[in-house]
């Protein structure tokens, strides 16, 4: 097993979720985290586990996007009723 995956996997896991939701809720932070995800995919020799952990990462991103997408959704029509 190659342990720098292994923290690498914990460690996007971890702030992924604080710099998406918290911190900057941002698309291109989803991005950022879809590419680091993807590029640990690509590792060689990932263990099954690995594997899960990845695959699960990426289905809680998926669900941030589409969150991020409805906050934003949802800024136009605050806006409007704050002006109108």
């Amino acid at each position: 097993m190659n342990l720098i995956v292994e923290r690498d996997i914990a460690h996007v896991g971890r702030v992924m979720r604080a710099s998406t939701l918290s911190c900057a809720p941002e698309l291109m932070l989803v991005d950022y985290w879809r590419g680091r995800l993807l590029s640990l995919l690509g590792t060689d020799d990932l263990t099954e586990f690995q594997l899960y952990s990845l695959h699960d990462l990426m289905a809680e991103l998926a669900g941030i996007e589409k969150q991020l997408e409805e906050v934003r959704a949802e800024r136009p029509r605050y806006a409007a009723a704050a002006h109108g």
